[in-house]
């Protein structure tokens, strides 16, 4: 069958279109979306920062497709095609890849909760640093990261295509909530090993949000 892939997209209303008609379109497409077997749930986050900072709303959605196979079969599904093609005439996209868990454990129902905030990461290395340094000083900042009380657990993808930011490498942070967030961003902000991997990424997007569904 495959292993299940997921679609992170991360967008806001172009400019001059209205939130009503961005939000109309997207509920339309994501509901001729999820009615293809093996496609779905959805799942929705809403940013409350964004590095870099947008002008517009950010919207941050995901969707679970049961294998690649399900992916090509919503590709040439002419029903959500042509709402798609409404939406993206409505829409800015930041970011828009196929993932794969690198954690056969991830449970994509339920690795974040209304709770909890999740950072949603999206960063290429450096001019200059390879691909192999980039992971191994990501791997070693995440393990850091993690032994952090406020946090519950990190997780690494595979990007296995996409439109927009394939050449990213995703992750997330889950956070018990906005305040263990808050005091843990002041306590490690200046800390040595959070300064030393700044030193080997480029940002292409980070959110952090909270869940909404």
């Amino acid at each position: 069958m495959g292993k299940e892939i997921i679609e992170l997209a991360i967008r806001s209303p172009k400019n001059g279109s209205l939130l009503n008609d961005f939000e109309a379109a997207k509920n339309a497409a994501v509901r001729k979306l999820v009615r293809i077997n093996g496609v779905g749930p959805e799942r929705e986050f809403e940013p409350f920062s964004t590095v870099p900072k947008k002008d517009q709303k950010v919207y941050v959605g995901m969707t679970k497709y049961a294998s690649q196979s399900k992916v090509y079969r919503a590709m040439m599904s002419f029903g959500f095609i042509s709402k798609l093609m409404k939406f993206m005439k409505q829409m800015d996209a930041h970011i828009g890849v196929f993932i794969q868990p690198m954690d056969d454990n991830f449970d994509y129902l339920n690795f974040a909760n209304k709770e909890n905030v999740t950072e949603i990461a999206l960063l290429r290395p450096k001019q200059g640093v390879s691909k192999n340094i980039f992971l191994k000083e990501r791997t070693a900042f995440l393990n850091r990261l993690d032994s952090e009380p406020e946090v519950l657990k990190s997780y690494t993808f595979n990007v296995t295509g996409g439109f927009k930011g394939k050449d990213a490498f995703p992750h997330f942070t889950i956070y018990k909530d906005k305040q263990s967030f808050d005091t843990l961003m002041k306590r490690i902000s200046k800390e040595d090993f959070v300064q030393n991997f700044f030193n080997f990424f480029d940002v292409v997007l980070i959110t952090f949000n909270k869940t909404l569904k």
